[in-house]
């Protein structure tokens, strides 16, 4: 085959190949923008979910309902508990984060960019434009079946410690967050199922502002 004529196949070959990465690309991003524009204006949210843990140390699965509140009107304010009654309890207001162990009347304050409870990546509030998603995440890919994108990101900062990989499940169609998956390095995850979203809901700033009376302090491993 003359010299020519290979040079030329080559040339095409790398144009097709380049021309399905960046659509392989444009799709990604168009799903990550399709789920950011379903979060844009929405200021203050109430999540009822299903958490699903998998630990190294266990055989069995822990599952739980819980309710998270977000408020973004004045800074981030966050709260998330699992169990009815509440048996944790994590907030965060400005850059502190507080996890509170009702049953052992425990509880540890920590700077929110610090700590490696895993909700700390949740308490920063959901992304609303592209600039936000890229500052907080490295979008490592994105798949889509059954009618959903799987969002497959890196957290950015002090915050990626001990995160393999964050999954935002969304519609393909609408872009509705469905759920959020943590695979941790240690080999333990969690999926935290959104059963019931309500935005602009009533909240009660005692909420994000709960009362220590007879709690000690200490430093949860």
């Amino acid at each position: 085959m003359p010299r020519l004529v290979v040079h030329f196949l080559i040339v095409m070959f790398l144009h097709q190949g380049g021309n399905l990465m960046g659509e392989t690309e444009n799709e990604g991003e168009r799903a990550v923008r399709r789920w950011l524009s379903t979060n844009a204006g929405v200021e203050a949210l109430k999540v009822e979910f299903t958490q699903t843990r998998k630990l190294t140390s266990l055989k069995s699965v822990i599952r739980q309902r819980g309710v998270l509140w977000l408020d973004r009107r004045k800074g981030t304010k966050f709260r998330w508990q699992t169990g009815h009654p509440p048996r944790t309890i994590v907030t965060r207001v400005d850059d502190e984060l507080l996890v509170m162990r009702t049953r052992s009347r425990q509880y540890e304050k920590s700077p929110a960019g610090e700590t490696r409870n895993s909700m700390a990546i949740l308490a920063r509030g959901f992304p609303q434009s592209w600039e936000e998603f890229q500052q907080k995440y490295q979008l490592m890919g994105v798949s889509s079946e059954g009618g959903r994108d799987r969002i497959n990101v890196q957290p950015k900062g002090a915050l990626a410690q001990g995160i393999r990989v964050l999954t935002f499940v969304t519609g393909s169609t609408n872009g509705i967050l469905q759920s959020v998956d943590l695979t941790l390095r240690d080999g333990s995850s969690q999926q935290i199922v959104f059963d019931k979203v309500h935005t602009s809901p009533e909240l009660n700033e005692n909420i994000f502002d709960p009362d220590l009376t007879g709690y000690r302090a200490t430093n949860f491993k």
